[in-house]
């Protein structure tokens, strides 16, 4: 299976009239047999983390062949070795963006397809993410602490805890870059980060 496309769970109904409900269960379906995988978007503006699951894939030389071939950015150039890729990694010890990781590192200088090395690790329990979760500062917002940008936040209920960046981006169509601009240096809200479940 190649790369993933994030819009493709709309472009079978959009494309075929079907009933987006249909489209969903048999989305559904397919992740329920693994099938198919949801692989949350991967932004430079993330932040990863590796797992102890990179222990298992040091025991595995099928494994490291599927991840070498999975990230290869170009046939006509050799392939990284699985010492770099594992290098690669392990950087993601350190909290950093992901951003902040191919800046330093500099992958695609090593022959590596930067989303897929992260995708490969995300599929594989490699890697997680670190989402936000914006909380209102006593519970709620009230009186002169709203401002203009919190109130479509206040009116659709998700300064609880509950949702997570991603998730607000969905429910009230927003980019992430404007949410992020709204909430992450307002007073009245705390930000908890917390890695995929």
């Amino acid at each position: 299976s190649s790369g993933i496309n994030a819009e493709w769970p709309l472009r079978p109904g959009d494309l075929s009239l079907l009933d987006l409900v249909l489209v969903k269960k048999c989305i559904q379906s397919l992740i329920y047999y693994n099938l198919a995988f949801v692989v949350s978007p991967i932004r430079y503006s993330n932040t990863y983390y590796v797992t102890s699951a990179i222990q298992s894939i040091m025991q595995d030389p099928a494994l490291q062949d599927e991840c070498i071939e999975y990230i290869k950015m170009d046939e006509r150039y050799p392939s990284p070795s699985w010492e770099v890729i594992f290098n690669l990694y392990e950087t993601f010890q350190s909290g950093i963006k992901l951003k902040q990781v191919f800046l330093y590192e500099k992958p695609f200088m090593r022959n590596v397809n930067e989303r897929r090395l992260v995708e490969f690790g995300l599929l594989k329990g490699i890697l997680k993410r670190l989402h936000k979760y914006p909380v209102a500062s006593n519970g709620t917002i009230t009186g002169s602490n709203v401002t203009p940008e919190l109130q479509e936040y206040i009116q659709h209920q998700v300064l609880d805890g509950q949702h997570s960046y991603d998730d607000i981006c969905i429910k009230l169509n927003l980019k992430l870059e404007k949410v992020e601009n709204d909430l992450d240096f307002c007073k009245n809200i705390t930000i908890i980060q917390k890695l995929d479940v």
